[in-house]
C-alpha cells in the first residue's frame, strides 16, 4: 500500500482510501479497520515528519538534526 502522491487531500478522502485498500487485504471487518487505522497513522506521521524538518530553527539555537533519522 504504498503510492507517491504530491496533492492534497481531504482526511476523510485519506481514510477511505485506505479502507479500500485495506479491504483488498481481508474480508474481516476488524482486521480491515486496523490495517487501515495502521495506514492512517502512518501517513500522517510522515506529513507531520516532512512538516517539522521545513522548520527554521532560531538563531543563536543549537539543535540537532532530527530530520536525517528514519
Amino acid at each position: 500500500m504504498r503510492t507517491r502522491v504530491n496533492k492534497t487531500a481531504q482526511f476523510g478522502e485519506l481514510v477511505a482510501a485506505a479502507y479500500d485498500g485495506a479491504a483488498s487485504y481481508s474480508r474481516d471487518p476488524l482486521e480491515v479497520s486496523r490495517l487501515a487505522a495502521g495506514a492512517v497513522t502512518l501517513m500522517l506521521r510522515h506529513t507531520r515528519r516532512k512538516a517539522f524538518c521545513r522548520l527554521q530553527p532560531i538563531a543563536r539555537m543549537q539543535t540537532t538534526n532530527l530530520c536525517q533519522s528514519t
